[in-house]
């Protein structure tokens, strides 16, 4: 455990996936005091989720993760969606566009993932404890009593905060009386992890629309491929497919290697030749969301909060995501430092990102399963699509979800005199910026300190010693200069910016005396093209609900 404060202000995350790592990582980063327990005794073997997207890997990058994760992942530089018994090209996405510092996907398995998330969650003081399932909680204003089972037998305990990370079975969300709510015949696929020789480069994700589904081909590492086939409702499917339930697997008779390499001809063309399968397994996914995020001092993340096709890779990405968001509200809120009405903001924010994802994930299996007259009307629009190039960006910006914002968001605030980025826009990660000693220099780098960043064009001493007297511990201040000082290095103070080309002040639209609050999740949450001490400080007491105490 990390952190300060007695049981009552330590915050249970329930699930050790990757949502529930990220979030535990996250909130210890911040701070918080951190118990993090999962049903099973052992981590999951099975490839599951793949896909690393850009957005996510920001997040991975400020963790201090990403280039971990990568060297043990397959770059993904485009996506593709085929159709017909041809595989005719439809559409190609290129992930060249995306505005990110990581124009790509990683594709790795999902033990991968977690196995880089559980040693950063190592070395932040938070271990695993394995084995444990939470059967039972209650809760009041001052915290939550919850009942977990083990080997070792039933422990009562009390904490400040539940983060149910426990999946599409979420027993946090049975205990809070929510359900998912959306489309419940489900839709079945088999996944497939194997090695699949192949003449195809392996820098592209592959989708095939048809008349029985989507099918896709995601490359990983060591030659290995995970293939996911739509297939028919139980009854009319091929053998070996179940479906236990929204977004899991349960026990049950697998399907065959064969079946899979007839599947894959089919469906994609006689491209891979199938070999040495890790994980064969059907899913029945349902389409839906939950309610509400937040039932008072528990929240739902991830697969207990949304359940989707698998088809675009966004379901992991969208839930750690998610946890990114949730976990420096609830570090704030459970070390004292900001009221509880912050939280009310990551149901504000992220509710409508998983109902987008669920919509347009939705939308993508049923228009790739038309069939007849309607299914070449999908082929010829794909087909005048593919030929803007403007469309495969978007394709691949929206999958990547680089284009989120919390523009709405009652939390963000600011923008008087701004030209360029707006509250609740993700930062601007530019490059062509230095540090005092004249080495690159990047903001995205800079959200490697817990807390939030003040980037500030104003070049009064002043000013910046006020903005830090606002701050406090909440994060830190960083003056962009033109110019590197003479006869000072910036490391009595703090980290500077050297900015010879103003790219912070265009890109942030913030001019050369205006400032920019970064949250640490890397969205901006106040702009303006003034540096103002006491604005700030009101954004943080107003907005955030943040407990500023200094004098400024």
């Amino acid at each position: 455990m990390t952190g300060t404060g007695g049981a009552s202000s330590t915050v249970l995350v329930v699930g050790a996936g990757p949502v529930g790592l990220t979030a535990a990582c996250e909130l210890a980063r911040q701070g918080a005091r951190v118990r993090l327990v999962d049903a099973l005794p052992e981590p999951t073997a099975q490839s599951r989720a793949v896909v690393v997207h850009a957005r996510t890997q920001e997040h991975l990058a400020a963790m201090g993760v990403l280039d971990e994760l990568a060297a043990r992942a397959v770059e993904i530089t485009a996506v593709e969606v085929r159709s017909g018994a041809a595989g005719t090209l439809r559409l190609r996405a290129s992930t060249a566009g995306i505005d990110s510092r990581y124009p790509r996907a990683l594709d790795t398995p999902q033990p991968v993932t977690e196995a880089v998330l559980a040693g950063l969650a190592a070395r932040l003081g938070v271990a695993v404890e394995r084995g444990v399932e939470l059967t039972d909680l209650a809760q009041d204003e001052d915290g939550v009593d919850v009942t977990l089972a083990s080997a070792a037998g039933t422990e009562h305990a009390r904490v400040g905060w539940v983060v149910g990370a426990d999946g599409g079975h979420s027993r946090v969300r049975a205990a809070v009386g929510e359900r998912i709510e959306g489309v419940f015949h489900g839709e079945h696929f088999l996944f497939a992890d194997v090695a699949a020789a192949t003449t195809l480069a392996p820098d592209t994700i592959r989708l095939f629309a048809g008349a029985d589904g989507v099918s896709g081909a995601f490359p990983m590492p060591d030659g290995r491929t995970r293939f996911l086939v739509q297939v028919p409702a139980p009854g009319s499917r091929p053998p070996g497919a179940r479906s236990p339930g929204a977004g899991s697997a349960g026990a049950a008779v697998e399907p065959t290697l064969d079946e899979v390499q007839r599947l894959v001809d089919d469906r994609m063309g006689e491209h891979w030749r199938l070999s040495d399968p890790r994980w064969l397994v059907g899913f029945e996914i349902h389409h839906g969301q939950v309610a509400r995020y937040r039932h008072g001092r528990v929240l739902l993340a991830g697969d207990a909060a949304h359940v989707h096709s698998p088809a675009g890779g966004q379901g992991m990405n969208t839930g750690m995501q998610d946890a990114v968001n949730l976990a420096w509200k609830l570090a704030l809120v459970s070390t004292g430092r900001a009221g509880d009405a912050l939280l009310d903001s990551y149901h504000a924010e992220r509710h409508p990102v998983g109902a987008a994802v669920v919509r347009q994930t939705t939308r993508l299996t049923h228009a790739v399963a038309t069939q007849g007259p309607r299914a070449h009307l999908r082929d010829v629009g794909l087909l005048l699509l593919g030929h803007l190039p403007a469309v495969g960006e978007a394709v691949a910006a929206n999958m990547a979800e680089v284009r989120l914002r919390y523009r709405r968001s009652l939390v963000v605030g600011g923008g008087d005199g701004v030209r360029g980025a707006c509250p609740g826009d993700h930062a601007p990660d530019p490059a062509g910026l230095f540090d005092a000693a004249g080495g690159p220099a990047r903001v995205g780098d800079l959200l490697r300190r817990p807390g939030h960043l003040l980037l500030t064009t104003c070049l009064s001493r002043t000013a910046h010693e006020r903005l830090r007297g606002v701050l406090g511990g909440l994060g830190t201040v960083v003056p962009v200069r033109p110019a590197a000082a003479p006869t000072h290095d910036g490391s009595a103070d703090g980290p500077v910016l050297v900015d010879p080309g103003g790219v912070v002040a265009t890109r942030y639209g913030i001019g050369h005396d205006g400032a920019a609050l970064i949250r640490p999740d890397g969205y901006l949450g106040y702009l303006s093209a003034r540096t103002d001490p006491v604005a700030v400080a009101r954004h943080l007491a107003e907005r955030e609900h943040v407990l500023v105490t200094a004098r400024v």
